[in-house]
This record gives structure tokens, sequence and C-alpha cells, in this order.
């Protein structure tokens, strides 16, 4: 994909600085600034002052690309005339060809042009080459040191040095916003310059924009198309459903001793679920959705279509499926003193649904209903389903006061007994052998998959680890429905018995329906504007956008992603963080307690982050990996209805449709993929012997705000 310069730049140039102002006249201002310095350490004072173009740099093959840059934009004269030593970050040939795979580009397009091009494309050269330059002088590498931050000759725009003191001391890397770079050379020196090579180029993300937009209005309207062929139950009379959808499991009941009634509607689960439904990830979808319908909300009226009534019927079809999973326990109740309530967390048998390959609509048999008290503690449950009634809420408080009062009062009910008994609702299960979507391979050979084990329950796979997570998700939403400032309270007394206990260790900087404090985290700072949140949350964003953490890794084409969930969808829930974050700081004098941040760039730089991943999923540097967009986007998706034969009156079954090498027969329009995994940036496409294709709503969650979020961007309205 293309990019260009802002104004009266050469479109041939793939990255764009926002800092285009720095053209004609940037070398001469360079040469300047860096003749009048600060004098550091005197340039001879180096063993037999080596020249740069004697130094291994001009030499060694391994450096010829960069030594070609230097010479062109003249910066081998300039570092070697500086009145004080500096250092400079050298990547490899190898860095360069990986750079250029990633962006499809040959290196004159993309570092090199032709000395006849407009002045201005040298200066873009010379923004590359001053990014990798910093004015620090680090003669040695244990002159590093974890968090250092490091001046750089382009303006404003700082790198951060990593050391992984834990695992390898020696082991430095050196991270811009969007990129991370390992040194892999002891020091070169040649007279006042120090040189280290660096096996990636590093770009500075927050300064790249893009000449060819997507039309995210519409790109939003599919997404909640995908959601509509998720869903389950009386389909009839709503707008959007696809043609080879139609009603099914209209029949559900709960428990009939407990004379619970109707429990249909809802949405597939997807993945190894299938059509089970799951309540908690059901509930953490919805409150994701809602929350990008509320923040972002000029970006569903930018469409041209009423998206935003469309968005309404998505909350509106999920919120009505939470509550029939809501019911009371009277006896409970009695005993407790206190309203408590059963809560159905699944509907299906995934034991029998692993077995059955077929349309949904031809499903007929009866499938149980799984259901916990509230008087066990079920405080992740409840205060998830309670976000989610009070995020919904606030969407119908001005055009339906009536649902928005009965979404609040089941929210405040359920907060409420959760909060009482606390405590996790899959509490007392161990067991040696879990499933995990992300990791299903790693599941032992000898073991019982936990929907046998637990007679179809997928308690094993949806297993929750922390409460106070959940509560504190759910307190912040009360508040901001309601405007209680006890419900505040308590949010801060959660936030912090999550931090003080157990319950912390198992954050692995990333956002699921089992780990919300994240999203809790800069729901508070919102609200508060309280240091404490502002911190947690912006070293959230700086892991990812600068892989700080050890789990967080970029691929070649540039991913970002977790280890411990690789899924896409992971990257496009910390893109709607950065975007919702961004909203927030942007223009404000927001706290910053690292002095690495700077809250007049931060903004820009969550924003162009979070559109840089949107964009790899849309396949702007390889594949697409948005069903029914793009280049060479999934065609073969574990999707059982899409993947069943048009004709309804052939029989659909594995054969025809799960292990048969053709696409699916229906496009899956909307639908974000599981995607590449941990193995980078490489796709398999098939349905069978992979996870790669499996969706699910829950996916496309994040995804969901991240389109709205820069809807709004597009419509020129501020975030």
């Amino acid at each position: 994909m293309a990019h260009t310069l802002i104004t009266g730049c050469s479109p041939r140039m793939f990255f764009v600085l926002v800092l285009c102002w720095l053209t004609a006249g940037m070398r001469t201002s360079i040469v300047y600034a860096a003749r009048n310095m600060p004098k550091g350490q005197d340039r001879t004072s180096f063993p037999g002052c080596t020249p740069l173009s004697d130094s291994e740099i001009a030499t060694n093959p391994e450096y010829s690309t960069l030594y070609q840059n230097l010479q062109y934009t003249g910066w081998n004269a300039s570092l070697s005339d500086l009145g004080a030593v500096v250092t400079l970050f050298a990547p490899t040939d190898q860095a360069f060809s990986r750079f250029k795979t990633a962006y499809n580009m040959t290196f004159t397009q993309a570092i090199m042009q032709p000395a006849t091009e407009a002045q201005s494309d040298a200066s873009v050269l010379e923004i590359f080459t001053s990014y990798h330059v910093t004015t620090e002088a680090l003669p040695e590498t244990n002159d590093f040191h974890d968090d250092q931050v490091l001046p750089t000759f382009l303006q404003d725009n700082n790198l951060t040095v990593k050391v992984d003191n834990r695992q390898n001391p020696d082991k430095i890397s050196i991270a811009s916003y969007g990129s991370k770079a390992k040194i892999v050379t002891p020091p070169i020196y040649a007279c006042n310059l120090v040189i280290y090579g660096i096996d990636s180029v590093l770009i500075p993300e927050e300064a790249l924009t893009f000449n060819e937009e997507y039309d995210y209005g519409a790109l939003l309207d599919s997404s909640h198309d995908f959601y509509r062929s998720q869903w389950i139950g009386a389909l009839e009379g709503h707008d959007d459903i696809p043609s080879w959808r139609g009603d099914a499991f209209t029949y559900e009941i709960g428990p009939a001793r407990l004379k619970w009634g109707d429990i249909s509607g809802g949405l597939m689960e997807g993945g190894e679920a299938g059509t089970v439904k799951i309540t908690p990830t059901i509930a953490w979808a919805t409150s994701m959705l809602a929350w990008g319908m509320l923040n972002f909300g000029d970006g569903y009226n930018n469409s041209g279509a009423d998206l935003w009534a469309k968005g309404k019927e998505t909350l509106r079809w999920n919120t009505d499926y939470l509550l029939k999973t809501v019911k009371d326990d009277p006896v409970s109740s009695a005993l407790s003193t206190k309203p408590e309530f059963y809560i159905v967390y699944q509907v299906g048998n995934q034991t029998q649904e692993k077995r059955l390959w077929t349309r949904p609509e031809e499903e007929t048999g009866t499938r149980p209903t799984y259901f916990v008290t509230t008087y066990n503690g079920t405080s992740d449950l409840a205060g998830q389903i309670s976000a989610a009634l009070s995020a919904t809420a606030m969407v119908f408080r001005e055009s339906d006061p009536s649902y928005y009062n009965q979404l609040t009062k089941v929210s405040a009910l359920l907060y409420d007994a959760g909060k009482r008994r606390r405590g996790v609702y899959t509490r007392g299960l161990h067991y040696s052998c879990v499933t995990n979507q992300a990791h299903a391979q790693a599941e032992l050979p000898d073991c019982v998959p936990g929907d046998e084990l637990f007679q179809g329950s997928m308690l094993a796979t949806y297993n929750s680890t922390s409460w106070a997570d959940d509560l504190t998700w759910a307190a912040a939403w009360l508040h901001t429905a309601t405007g209680n400032p006890a419900y505040l309270t308590d949010a801060y007394r959660w936030y912090n018995a999550h931090y003080t206990s157990t319950e912390s260790v198992g954050d692995r900087q990333y956002i699921s329906w089992n780990q919300v404090i994240y999203p809790a985290t800069l729901l508070l700072a919102n609200i508060t504007d309280d240091n404490t949140f502002h911190y947690t949350i912006q070293h959230y964003l700086h892991n990812w956008l600068t892989a700080s953490d050890d789990a967080i890794e970029y691929s070649g084409l540039g991913r970002a992603f977790n280890r411990n969930d690789p899924a896409l969808a992971q990257g496009m829930n910390t893109a709607f963080l950065a975007l919702l974050y961004a909203q927030l700081i942007d223009g404000s004098k927001a706290p910053s307690e690292l002095s690495r941040y700077s809250n007049n760039s931060m903004a820009t730089q969550y924003k162009f982050w979070a559109q840089s991943q949107a964009r790899y999923v849309l396949g702007d540097v390889s594949r697409s990996f948005y069903v029914g967009f793009g280049s060479d986007a999934p065609t073969h998706i574990q999707d059982r209805a899409s993947s069943c034969p048009k004709d309804a009156q052939i029989e659909c079954n594995f054969q025809n449709a799960f292990y048969t090498p053709n696409p699916n027969p229906n496009t899956l329009a909307g639908a974000l993929v599981y995607g590449p995994g941990l193995k980078g940036d490489h796709f398999v496409d098939q349905r069978s012997g992979s996870n790669e294709t499996w969706v699910s709503h829950v996916y496309n969650a994040g995804l969901t705000g991240v389109f709205a979020g820069l809807s709004q961007m597009q419509g020129h309205s501020s975030l």
C-alpha cells in the first residue's frame, strides 16, 4: 500500500512523516545543530581514531545499505564533523531486507531516491537517518540501562533502552514506538562515533500517516453484519441477516425444575465451542461494543448509514439474552436475607457439539443449560453481566429510559450479589488438562478433555482465574451509568484488592473476558484523572508499542502480538484501548508519571499505532485477515453455517463442509480470523488441522471499536 508525504513530497516514498516540514533545509539545520551541540568526549578519544570511511561500517558488506544511505544524505561527512561523541545504531543489511519485505518495496523506493528526485525525498531519508543517531555517548554496553531515554537528532523523537536483566544481562534492545531492535555487535569506534549493529530498522511509528484511506464506516457496518451471522434464535424480522442463516434453537428453555422459561437468543461462541453459548464472553463483548458506541458515536454517524441504530440493535440482542440468563434464587435469598440469583453460564453440550458439523438451523436436539448460584460466589460472572448491562444502559438512556432503568436495576442487583460472596464461578475446580483456544495444541495426550470431564460444560476452557478485576469493571460502569459515588469507592477497593492479591500475578498484558483490569483501569482514568490509573494504562500501552514486556513481540511485517494469546484479536483489543486513551489525553493536561511520556505526542502515537495494527489486519502489507475484504482474504473459515452447501437440500457434514479443500460457499463477511498465532506472519487458510481460521464474536469486539474510532478520525472529528 503506497504512502505519501502530506505536502509537496514524492508519492513514491513509502513512509510519510507528519514532520514533513523538515524539507530542503533539513540537512543544513542538522549539520548546524550537530556542530553546535554540547561537547562530550573529544572525537579523537578512541584508540587509533578510525575515520568513518575506514570503519567497519564502510568496509563490512553487512552494512553496505546503511553506508550507502549515509553517503547519499551527506551524514557520513556530518557525523565526522561533530564536536562531540554520539552513538549510531546501524541496521544490518539483513535488517533492511526484512524492512523491504515487510512493506513490499525495493531499497531504491524505500531509502535511496535518485539524485534527480525532489529535495524533499532526501529530507525523508535524512529523517530516517537522524532517528538512528542519539546525542548520548555510549562507548560501552554497560553504559546502557533499562528504561534509559535516548534523545535522537529527530526532533521530539526519543528511543528507549531495554535491558533483559532477568535472562541475559547482556541482551540490550533499542525500542521505538512500534518497533524494537536488538544490539547484535560489540561497539565499533570511528573517532567521535560509537556504532552498534542492530537487527531491525527503527521507524518513528507515531509520525506515520497513510495516503490511501479505508472506508472505516463501511468496515464498521460489516463487523456488525458478522454479529448477525452469529445470532441464534428467532431471526425473522431483523435486518441484515445473511441469506444462508435462519431461525435456530428457538425452543431453548432453562431448567424446568426451576421454571426458568425461555432462554433462546444470544450468540454462537465459535471456535472449538461451535454453536454453544457462553455467557461471560457475550457479556464482555457487549461491554466493549457499548464502550465503542459511547466514545466514538461520530464514527457511527459519519458512515452515512444509520449505523447507530444498527449498533443499538446489536447491543439489545445481547442484553436481552443476558437478562434471560438471570433468575431469582429464592432458597438462597432466604438464607442470605439478600437477593441471590441463578446465572446460566453455558447453553449446549460441547462434548456433543464437537462431534457434529451441520447447519445451526438443523440442530434439533434438546440442549442442556449449565448454571450456578450467586450464593456460592460468582463475583466474576455477575460482574461481567453487570458491566454489560450498565454500559448498554448508557447507550439507551436518552432514547429508551424504560430499558435504561431495567438494565441498571438488574445490573445493581447482580453487582451487590457478586460483591457479597466473593469468588470465581469456577471455584473448586482442579484438573491437569486445560483446553485453551489459544493453545489447544498444548493439551496433554493422556488427559480427559475438559468438556467430557465436566459432562459437556466448557469450564475447563472458560476457567475464570480472577474476580476483583470483574468487580472493578462492574463498579466503574455502574458509577458511569448511575452517578452513584458509592460505586466509585467500591471500584477503588476492588482495584486495590486485585493488585494486593495473587490475582495480579496472572496479568499477562492482554485483554479478554477473563482479564479486564486494563479496560477497567482506563475507564477509571477517565472518571477520576487519578495518576495511579494513568500510570498503569500508559505502562500497559508502552509495553505493546515498544515490545518492552517479554510477552509482547513484533512479527516481521509489523504485527504486535502477545505470546500468551497470539490471536489477532488481542492486538485489536489493545488498539481499541489505545484509541480510547488517545481520546482521553488529546489536548488535555493528563498527568504522566513516567518522564518518557510526552503528553503532547502520546495521543498521536497511540492513534497511529492503532491505525497501523488495524491496517495490518486489513492487508496493508501482505494479506487480509478480515473475511470478505481486501487482498487474499481467508476463505476456509471454521464456521458451521457459512461452510455448509448453499443448497439447503444438500446435507451438511464433516466430509463436505469441514474437511473439503474448497472455500466456504457462503462468505462470512466482517469476521476477524484467529490469525497466524505464534508463527509471526505465516498464515494457513484451512479449516482442518489448524485454529488459524477460527472466528468468534469475541474476536470482533475490540476490532469493532477500532473501526468506530478510526471512522471518527476519518470524519475529521477529534477522537
